[in-house]
């Protein structure tokens, strides 16, 4: 039951809906199966689009990094000394400089940034690529979640002003934002990451953090505003109108597609398994014929009824799929319903005769009647069902939030949701709050210290993933 035991359920839903196998011989390394490969490829293709509609090239960068590149912004290195993976030998033979597994993009690619740009007509540049990542998670590994190689897409861009690459950020935030909420159906909140939890070398981290169904949060994706920091390292130098030379303003931006699928996962599922949004699913549609044991030509009438459907439905680009093996109808709904497939169609002999489809939701367990001639309101229904769980997600989101005035009440909150409380600014009564919970904000509203009851500024807290 996903309520009395989430974790269990979660690492069953990942065996059983077969999203991953985690029995690969290298922990926090992943192998992604079929069902999970496919949500993944669907988040890709809609974001990569999004991002090249902005303006944004597609790239691919190296894996390997040198390590006097990763080493230039000390900063950023500091931030993930701990956590990178070097390749130090070709074969037997040592190599003359270390070379790191990318743990993040930004050194690579402003290393090429600073020998293409020269002028302010080459700005903004803003590239993307959709590529996996390894850091060395010291951390008890989760799958999807927490892990040694993550697959996700970086974005980086570079302007002419701090104004400009404010602008980008914000695009890039409506950008996230459809993604996640139009796209997967899932709820988030964008929150500034206090000074010592920017990603290393940037000026402001905004994070966007969803809720699980355990009352911990989870981050999503992230933008960063890295002001001047990592170009003026890496020379990136344009040219101004007037004929000065300055240094361009940058930002950098990814999503991790495992741990959007974890909370898609997580978030639409129920105690059956998955529930999948119509847009991410690798099937969207299952049909399954109703066979008696009456005549072999009524039996094969109402298979070929089935794929008449089907054959309706993928060419209105619809993810079909009849079921036509021996299972009993009831085993084949157990295994659909726990795939998550969005709709699920039955077809028997009263079907056959009338020409119309029963139809049941996975979302709602409705179940309704279509005629063949309609099957091209099935979008309509996709429509439906979406609009559906995004609603039920923003619902189960806003129950999770709660205030506390001191730092008793915030642990009467804990693992229930985010809180909304104070913080006066000292590093002793940060350090108190964050023995018990992570601190995802620090907003404007003055409000009283949960530690010590002195002014301060709200901030938001949970039990983070």
């Amino acid at each position: 039951m996903k309520k009395q035991n989430f974790s269990e359920w979660y690492h069953q839903i990942l065996e059983d809906a077969e999203i991953i196998d985690m029995r690969y011989p290298i922990k926090g390394m992943l192998v992604y199966r079929k069902w999970g490969l496919f949500i993944i490829r669907q988040m890709q293709r809609h974001l990569e689009k999004l991002l090249e509609e902005s303006g944004h090239e597609p790239c691919l960068f190296p894996v390997l990094i040198p390590d006097d590149i990763l080493g230039k912004e000390t900063e950023h290195i500091a931030g993930f000394e701990e956590q990178v993976f070097w390749v130090t030998h070709a074969g037997v033979n040592p190599l003359e400089r270390r070379l790191a597994l990318r743990p993040t993009s930004e050194t690579s690619i402003y290393e090429m940034f600073s020998l293409w740009i020269r002028s302010h007509s080459d700005l903004p540049l803003k590239v993307h690529q959709s590529v996996a990542v390894y850091r060395y998670e010291t951390k008890h590994t989760r799958p999807l979640i927490r892990g040694r190689e993550f697959l996700w897409n970086e974005g980086h861009s570079a302007h002419t002003s701090l104004k400009d690459a404010k602008e980008n950020i914000e695009e890039i935030k409506k950008i996230y934002g459809d993604l996640i909420r139009e796209f997967l159906c899932l709820s988030f909140r964008i929150n500034k990451r206090p000074e010592w939890d920017r990603f290393p070398g940037a000026v402001d981290t905004f994070a966007f953090d969803t809720l699980m169904p355990d009352g911990k949060t989870l981050q999503i994706a992230t933008v960063h505003n890295l002001g001047q920091n990592f170009s003026k390292v890496f020379d990136i130098e344009f040219e101004t109108e007037d004929g000065k030379k300055e240094h361009a303003w940058q930002t950098s931006y990814g999503p991790s597609f495992g741990r959007l699928l974890a909370a898609l996962i997580s978030i639409h599922g129920d105690d059956k398994g998955l529930v999948l949004p119509p847009k991410v699913a690798p099937i969207q549609v299952i049909i399954i014929p109703i066979l008696f044991k009456k005549t072999e030509k009524e039996n094969k009438d109402i298979l070929d009824y089935a794929k008449e459907i089907e054959n309706k439905l993928r060419s209105l680009d619809i993810r079909a799929q009849t079921d036509s093996g021996e299972e009993h109808p009831g085993a084949k709904y157990y295994h659909w319903e726990m795939k998550g497939v969005p709709l699920r169609m039955e077809v028997g002999p009263r079907d056959l005769k009338s020409r119309v489809i029963t139809i049941a939701r996975r979302d709602t367990g409705k179940r309704s009647e279509i005629k063949f001639d309609d099957l091209g309101e099935i979008e309509k229904i996709f429509s439906e069902i979406s609009d559906n769980l995004r609603k039920k997600a923003e619902k189960k989101f806003r129950e999770g939030f709660f205030k506390a005035k001191t730092l008793e009440e915030i642990k009467d909150h804990l693992g229930e949701g985010i809180i909304t409380s104070g913080w006066c600014g000292k590093k002793d009564c940060a350090e108190k709050i964050e023995d018990v919970a992570s601190i995802l904000s620090v907003g404007d509203s003055s409000v009283r210290c949960s530690v010590c009851g002195s002014s301060g500024k709200e901030i938001r807290v949970a039990k983070s993933y």
